[in-house]
């Protein structure tokens, strides 16, 4: 990988970086990228940059590469839910401004 002088990120065509945001609620969401995605990219030579605020260790416990790098951020806050079809739309600004404030 290079970057050029218009600061413009360039790879070979065998060898591309990979950004992959993913969201830190439970483990479900890591858990299928990791399967479906990651896995994968790692596996055809590329380097993935997974940032999230999820466990680390639900992609190291299932990927051993020196080419997965793993940057640990809150990615959103979160909704504050009764059950998985209603969300508390006021605790859940509450939520939203508590992580602003910090």
């Amino acid at each position: 990988m290079r970057i050029d002088k218009d600061e413009e990120v360039s790879a070979t065509p065998e060898h591309l970086v990979f950004a992959y945001y993913i969201i830190g609620h439970g483990f479900s969401e890591a858990t299928r990228a990791v399967e479906a995605v990651v896995h994968h990219l790692i596996l055809a030579g590329n380097d993935v940059h997974v940032v999230t605020g999820a466990s680390t260790f639900v992609f190291t416990s299932a990927i051993d590469s020196p080419t997965l790098f793993i940057l640990k951020v809150l990615l959103d806050c979160g909704a504050v839910q009764a059950d998985a079809l209603t969300v508390d739309r006021p605790a859940s600004l509450m939520m939203v401004h508590f992580y602003w404030s910090v």
